[in-house]
């Protein structure tokens, strides 16, 4: 058996054809997402694909992130929208109200998580994240 010891440790994952719409959402977020979150991403969101409950609101919240168009022209709407997709996302039986999410600790840290590990904004502030969501507690 002969071993090149040229070939990387590690199995480089290969872009082929999308298996479903999780593998094609995930390879267009893949493009932009900081490398250095990759473990997070797949570990608190992609890994979710496989419980059947998760899979209809995994779908949208990863399609909304895909979305960083619209994030970099509007960033106030599409940081609301994706509040409202983490919500679905993390409460699919809706025990939450509106105002119990928008004042949920934990829901609040993850939204700020999720700006880490998909788009690495790791400087956002308070005030500018409440800033964003004052607009879903006034609708």
């Amino acid at each position: 058996m002969s071993w090149n010891i040229f070939s990387p440790v590690k199995r480089i994952r290969r872009k082929g054809k999308a298996r479903d719409g999780f593998d094609e959402l995930i390879d267009i977020i893949e493009t932009f997402a900081p490398r250095t979150f990759l473990k997070e991403r797949e570990a608190f969101y992609y890994n979710y694909k496989m419980m059947p409950y998760c899979k209809k609101s995994l779908l949208t919240l990863l399609g909304t992130v895909s979305q960083v168009k619209r994030l970099k022209t509007d960033p106030g709407d599409h940081a609301c929208e994706l509040f409202l997709k983490l919500k679905e996302f993390y409460d699919p039986r809706e025990k939450l109200s509106l105002a119990q999410a928008l004042a949920d600790k934990n829901l609040s840290r993850r939204f700020e998580d999720l700006f880490v590990f998909f788009y690495g904004r790791q400087n956002l502030s308070r005030e500018e994240i409440t800033g964003w969501l004052d607009r879903l507690a006034i609708n």
